[in-house]
């Protein structure tokens, strides 16, 4: 790894994948693409699996700075200033893109007091009819949220419970993940066996514990011995086969928004999680500017579509249905056009906001307040004013 807190380049690489991987998706079903069938359509669909390397990427960013002050033995990170930290990089930059959004495109109940407390407050996945409001994909970001609200205490836990150790660690890890599959399994087998019921229950942060476990793990095992060198390759190889098993072979894909059975849905789930891990392990164990996964997810225009992601994440929706409304959809090869006409306005509008909102309020938030000292009195002031 690059730096303690877990800042490496080929990660920033891999969150660009995985957010131009969200945004073709949605390019995929709003060009229709997804709805037309075919084994493209249903490969189209699955890259959704973004999300989950998100998930991931987000377990092994945030627990590591907590994990090695845990094992050196040194003070966990302050709270307030991890809080202080997520607040600035997460909420400014949604509040803007949900606030334009709203007023371009005329989100219906964002600007009502429940949708006010709803939408800018990441609660839309706790009710089925604001799920899909706000943002679409911003369910995503209330799921982020309270894993950013539990890893202080699951940490402040696994000090209390004794002496750090890798063994201990990595057990602890294994029984949330197995915690959230008794979870789902729970609500998926309690339901219709053909049509998984997705209630907010299945969009809560304990049915994605095991993804941002899988992450905690990485963080675990990196900090037990440096990955092996053939990790990228084994990585890719276990990725591509996991993708084109949940994209072909489990029986999903064949029609837009098709109900999943119970197997359907827990394996669609659980293959999400192993793309997600592979790839991150790949990502941390490529080297910078050397081998295959080093050169590409390390470049310079990666990495830096890796900064702006968040701003990718939050604006390509509102893009495309912006294009959409302005009756400017291409109709030559509208898939691939779509999607290189928003990846291309979608990276500007990003841009902008990284450059012009998000970058200066976290370097402000970033320097500590200081009181300016007052100016020593003058040395011919009487000592009754000097002290008064």
């Amino acid at each position: 790894m690059s730096a303690p807190d877990g800042r490496h380049p080929p990660i920033d690489g891999l969150r660009a994948l995985a957010a131009i991987a969200v945004l073709l998706t949605h390019a995929a079903i709003y060009s229709g693409l997804a709805a037309a069938g075919g084994d493209t359509g249903r490969v189209a669909q699955r890259l959704e699996v973004g999300v989950a390397v998100f998930f991931v990427i987000s377990g092994f960013v945030l627990y590591r700075p907590f994990l090695l002050a845990r094992l050196d033995g040194r003070e966990l990170p302050r709270v307030g200033r991890y809080a202080g930290r997520r607040a600035l990089r997460i909420v400014p930059a949604y509040w803007l893109a949900l606030t334009v959004a709203a007023i371009a495109l005329s989100l219906p109940g964002v600007f009502s007091l429940s949708g006010i407390v709803t939408y800018y407050g990441f609660g839309q996945i706790y009710a089925t009819d604001t799920f899909t409001g706000g943002l679409v994909q911003a369910w995503t970001l209330c799921v982020e949220v309270t894993f950013y609200a539990f890893l202080p205490l699951w940490a402040w836990l696994m000090r209390r419970s004794g002496p750090a150790g890798l063994r201990r660690e990595a057990l602890a890890l294994l029984g949330l993940a197995a915690f959230s599959l008794a979870w789902k399994a729970a609500f998926v087998w309690g339901g219709p066996p053909d049509q998984v019921v997705l209630s907010p229950w299945l969009h809560s942060l304990p049915a994605y514990f095991d993804h941002f476990a899988l992450g905690m793990g990485l963080a675990v095992l990196v900090a037990w011995k440096p990955l092996p060198r053939w990790v990228p390759l084994a990585g890719v190889v276990v990725a591509l086969v996991a993708f084109y098993v949940v994209s072909l072979q489990i029986g999903i894909g064949y029609a837009l928004f098709e109900p999943y059975n119970r197997w359907q849905w827990m394996g669609r789930h659980l293959l999400y999680g192993v793309i997600g891990c592979a790839l991150v392990a790949v990502a941390l164990a490529a080297v910078p500017e050397r081998g295959v996964a080093g050169r590409v997810l390390a470049n310079r225009p990666i990495v830096f579509l890796g900064a702006i992601s968040y701003g990718i994440y939050l604006w390509h929706v509102t893009v495309i249905e912006g294009l959409q409304r302005l009756d400017l959809m291409p109709s030559w090869h509208p898939f691939l056009s779509l999607a290189a006409l928003a990846l291309a306005l979608t990276v500007l509008v990003s841009a902008a906001s990284w450059f012009w909102w998000e970058r200066p309020l976290l370097r402000a938030g970033s320097r500590p307040w200081r009181r300016v000292p007052a100016p020593p009195p003058a040395a011919d002031q009487p000592a009754a004013q000097r002290t008064g």
